[in-house]
Parts: structure tokens; C-alpha cells; sequence
């Protein structure tokens, strides 16, 4: 719709059916009189329905009178119709402006809370300390101060390294960042060693600096030294350095799962009832007298209606539809080739996790046992890993 059509329909318009031996006699009279005419389609041999603007329907009476034509308004539409829609209709343009000064006044209020940023930090934790703060839904957004906010929500949330508020009408968008976690750091000449963070059986030992306590074929225990700080010196005794290295051995694994023999499958009963609430800023108000809690097992779905316009205008109202759908549970027996195979897979997922980025499984053995109801599956595994971790050292001097 181009802007003069827009004017046009902003300023009233009627539609008009014109009737005569000479129709098209009309649309000549208009052009002479210059009386624009929006829209003509003939209705037959004999009519003609046209759209012309509402201030135009009296020169337009007379013009067909003049051409031995009958002109007769079926309908209007723009402003001047709906003003006097309203002038005839006084409850009708006082509840308009009812709703909308409410509306204009309801934008001053944040009724939807977002956030996105977040990855490790909860949601609630995020909602929970804005409430903190002073900001939830209800709360007055022009008296929200950005600089303060995100000092205390910093100070409420030490996870975060920034945030910030922005607000959308009655919606309000919060964005974190949060903070990355500061790693180890040693000083290159501070005393460490290298310790045995599992119990294995050495492989390979490859020493870059310090003193190297075990060699392949050395059986060691978690927590004992593999590389010591404590390193020769040409000019005199021991001297402290930082020692690095790797040391790769055979680690084993024992890893054990369960899972009953028998598993409880729903059954639905067909029996299904609906409860209706409606959201009205904090307030719920039920459209049932019994309680929402239910005798038997059920499942319940809720749906909400929000009254928002996009993503920025959203108001304190919101339709709630429970269904609940009654169940029994029965008892069905397992199939115990796919439960064995799951169980190895959840088994071997464990397996992988506790292992580092380098490590290499050399072997696995599963084995499965029935008893008391329960399907056992056993994993056995042997590994060659890189089992040194840095620990502070130099306390006990080399022998």
C-alpha cells in the first residue's frame, strides 16, 4: 500500500454502488469534477461499485444525479467512521482508553526475565540473585540502575565476570560472562615433582629435568615420587629445580554396573482431566475448587499462554492448561542381550572418562553374572597412560 493510499484510508473512505442506464457517465462526471475515485468494478451491464473518500460522498451524490444514476453507500471504514463509532458508543471508547492507558502504563513494568550467557552458573542462581538485587517481575524498570545492578550481581554471583540489564518494553534481557577459571601456575624455579597420581606398572620413563626415581619395569602406588625435584649439581650437593617429564605404565581398571532383571513400563488408562488457572502478575487464580494434587500416578502436562507481542512487549497475564494423564505401571521383563550390551557400553563410557586425552586401552574383558534379580556386567581393563602429575616438593632431601 503505497503512502497516498494510506492517507486516503487514514483520512475515511465509502464504498458505493452506482446504478444507471450509463454507469461509465458517472466515472467521466468524477473526472471532470476532479473527484478521485480509489477503486471501480463493474457489478453488470448496469452497475458499477467504486471507493471514494468520505469527504467526497456528497459531490459524488450529486454527480450521479446529474447523469441519470443512483448512488447508494454500503459501507465505510478510516478514522471519521470509528470516531463516530465511538461518539455513539460512550462505554465502548471509554473501555479503549482504559486498556490502552493500561498498557502504556504496564511498560513500565518488567514482566518477562531472560537470560542467556550462562553455561555453568544455574539460571535460577542468576533469577534468585537479581530478586537479590531488587529486580524480578513486577519491579519498575526506570528506577533500575545499570552500574549499581551489575556491581551487586557480581558481588552476589563471584562466578561471573560481567553482566548486564537490558530492558525491552516490560521484557528484561540479562547477559552474563562468566569468569574463567584461573589455572595452576608454577614458578619455573619452584621446587616440583612429578608424582604417580594411579597405581601402574612403569613402561617408559623420559626425564627432562630433575632426577628420576623409577625406572621401566618399577611397580608404583598412587601418590608416590616417579621424578624428584632434587637434581645433581657439578660444583656441589643437590640443587632444587622444577622437574618435568613423562611417565607411561599399565594401569588396570575394575569397573562393575547392575541393572534388575525386570523394568516397570507405563500403561495409560485413557482417564485424562484438564484444570484451567489463570497468571495475573504473582497472583494464580484457579479455575477449579478441588487441589492439584492427584490420587493415583498421572502425568502432568502444563502449558502456558503468554499475552506478549514478540519479543519485546509482554504483559502480566498468562493462561495456564494442565492435563493429566492417569497410568499404571507393570512389570515386563528385560531383554538380557540388550540390557548386557548397554551396560558394557555405559561401562566403557566410564572407562574412557577416567582416562586422559593419551592413554590407550590395551585390553578389555566384560563379564556377566545373574543373581537376586539383578544382571552384573564386570568390566576388566588394561591401559598405558601418562600416570605423572606435577606436585609441590623439595621437603626430603635426596638420599
Amino acid at each position: 500500500m503505497g503512502v497516498y493510499d494510506g492517507l486516503n484510508r487514514l483520512a475515511g473512505w465509502v464504498d458505493c454502488r452506482v446504478t444507471g442506464a450509463e454507469p461509465a457517465a458517472f466515472l467521466n462526471g468524477c473526472a471532470g469534477e476532479r473527484v478521485p475515485v480509489l477503486g471501480a468494478a463493474a457489478e453488470g451491464e448496469y452497475a458499477l461499485r467504486v471507493r471514494l473518500r468520505a469527504r467526497d460522498s456528497r459531490r459524488a451524490a450529486r454527480l450521479a444525479r446529474r447523469t441519470q444514476c443512483t448512488l447508494e453507500i454500503l459501507s465505510g471504514g478510516g478514522t471519521p467512521a470509528l470516531l463516530r463509532f465511538l461518539r455513539r458508543r460512550g462505554l465502548a471508547a471509554a473501555g479503549l482508553g482504559l486498556i490502552l492507558l493500561l498498557l502504556a502504563w504496564s511498560r513500565l513494568f518488567i514482566w518477562e526475565i531472560g537470560v542467556t550467557g550462562n553455561e555453568r552458573v544455574d539460571t535460577g542462581r542468576i533469577l534468585d540473585a537479581l530478586r537479590e538485587c531488587g529486580i524480578s517481575c513486577g519491579s519498575f524498570w526506570p528506577g533500575i540502575t545499570s552500574d549499581n545492578l551489575r556491581s551487586r550481581l557480581l558481588t552476589e554471583l563471584p562466578e561471573l565476570a560481567w553482566a548486564t540489564v537490558n530492558v525491552y518494553g516490560s521484557r528484561a534481557e540479562v547477559i552474563v560472562r562468566e569468569r574463567v577459571p584461573k589455572p595452576d601456575i608454577w614458578y619455573e624455579k619452584d621446587p616440583v615433582d612429578v608424582v604417580a597420581a594411579k597405581t601402574g606398572f612403569v613402561t617408559e620413563v623420559r626425564t627432562l629435568c630433575g632426577t628420576a626415581r623409577v625406572g621401566p619395569g618399577s611397580a608404583v602406588t598412587e601418590g608416590e615420587t616417579l621424578i624428584s625435584c632434587h637434581a645433581d649439581s657439578l660444583w656441589g650437593g643437590p640443587r632444587l629445580v622444577h622437574a618435568t617429564g613423562t611417565v607411561r605404565a599399565e594401569t588396570w581398571y575394575v569397573l562393575r554396573a547392575a541393572v534388575p532383571l525386570s523394568k516397570g513400563v507405563k500403561q495409560y488408562t485413557g482417564r485424562e482431566s484438564s484444570r484451567w488457572a489463570l497468571l495475573i502478575g504473582k497472583q494464580r487464580y484457579n479455575f477449579y475448587l478441588n487441589s492439584s494434587i492427584s490420587g493415583g500416578m498421572c502425568d502432568r502436562i502444563s502449558k502456558v499462554w503468554h499475552l506478549r507481542l514478540g519479543g519485546v512487549f509482554s504483559l502480566p497475564v498468562a493462561l495456564v492448561r494442565e492435563t493429566e494423564r492417569e497410568y499404571a505401571v507393570a512389570e515386563t521383563p528385560r531383554d538380557q542381550n540388550l540390557a548386557r550390551r548397554e551396560l558394557e557400553e555405559l561401562l566403557l563410557a566410564r572407562l574412557q572418562a577416567a582416562l586422559g586425552p593419551e592413554a590407550e586401552i590395551r585390553d578389555v574383558r566384560c563379564f556377566a553374572a545373574v543373581s537376586d534379580g539383578l544382571l552384573s556386567v564386570k568390566l576388566h581393563a588394561r591401559c598405558s597412560e601418562d600416570i605423572g602429575v606435577e606436585r609441590p616438593g623439595g621437603e626430603q632431601p635426596l638420599q
